[in-house]
């Protein structure tokens, strides 16, 4: 596994289903980091934000699920499973039959059919479906894990709660794969890959998809918004860790810049749409015979601290 052009000339049968499970909003502007230089001119944003879950199901492997979004205890009671603590400072808006176990019976499935949770980090949003899969190992980064262990972990948005009887699995990094400098081949089959992504939380991760569609980029909050990207401002958290995973995910999106499309918009080209989530629209390569590197990670970095013109 020494390159991606190599991995992506072998795709593999996999399904993938995008579930939105409800909507989070935090005052601020959550998404976007105080530290960079853009962030005091950028306009407040109080829109509640898509809380994404995504399936996939490989043809040996089984059903997988990645993040497990809003919990349906949120169309009963307004704090849901957050707690009146957390309750109050994340709110949540959800809609019955919206969550991940739900929208899975929809499809033909049931919990006990998932056979396994990967986790991108460990904030409440993305956990909180989880007692709802009870059965399936889970899987996070062991950074993450360890940070969520600490006492300040519920301050930064962790709920120790929604993790209680799972059985908590670590991913097992292997060697780098340019740009990113941990990456899991979690099968062992080239089909799914965990990148890691820190910033955003200590042991953030991205997911790539190798489909025979074409290789599936799904960000997470290491670049949930368009504008992340687009102007370069890394999310909340870790301010430098950050700033280089979203340069890291700038290079994996430009490897094959004539031919990645999005559903929606192109990642580069579409200003008019800033505020558009980025995972909601994943970025899907199609032609691989056309792969290059137009640029290194060190050169993006750089660029990004000049505000180069992309």
């Amino acid at each position: 596994m020494s390159n991606w052009k190599d991995i992506f000339a072998h795709p593999v049968g996999l399904k993938l289903y995008v579930m939105h499970t409800g909507s989070v909003h935090m005052s601020g502007n959550i998404h976007f980091n105080k530290k960079s230089p853009e962030f005091k001119s950028m306009p407040k944003d109080k829109r509640f934000n898509p809380v994404l879950a995504y399936a996939v199901v490989h043809p040996g492997k089984g059903l997988a699920l990645l993040d497990t979004g809003v919990h349906s205890s949120f169309c009963d009671r307004p704090f849901g499973n957050f707690g009146p603590l957390l309750g109050r400072i994340v709110k949540i808006k959800a809609e019955r039959g919206r969550d991940a176990a739900s929208q899975l019976k929809s499809l033909g499935f049931s919990p006990p059919d998932v056979r396994l949770v990967i986790l991108s980090h460990l904030h409440l949003d993305h956990t909180s479906g989880l007692p709802d899969f009870k059965g399936a190992e889970v899987y996070v980064d062991a950074d993450e894990l360890k940070a969520a262990g600490s006492h300040a972990a519920m301050l930064e948005g962790c709920a120790k709660a929604h993790r209680e009887g799972a059985t908590i699995n670590t991913f097992r990094y292997g060697p780098a794969v340019e740009p990113f400098d941990r990456v899991c081949d979690f099968f062992g089959d080239g089909s799914l890959f965990v990148v890691s992504t820190p910033g955003h939380t200590r042991g953030n991760a991205a997911v790539i998809l190798n489909a025979r569609g074409g290789p599936i980029l799904l960000t997470f909050d290491a670049a949930h918004r368009k504008a992340n990207l687009d102007l370069m401002i890394p999310p909340k958290g870790d301010y430098e860790r950050a700033r280089r995973s979203l340069g890291a995910i700038w290079c994996s999106a430009s490897i094959c810049v004539c031919n990645i499309s999005r559903i929606g918009n192109c990642v580069r080209n579409c200003r008019s749409s800033a505020r558009t989530p980025v995972q909601w629209c994943c970025w899907i390569t199609r032609q691989v015979k056309c792969w290059r590197w137009p640029i290194s990670l060190r050169s993006t970095l750089r660029a990004m601290d000049s505000r180069s013109s992309w």
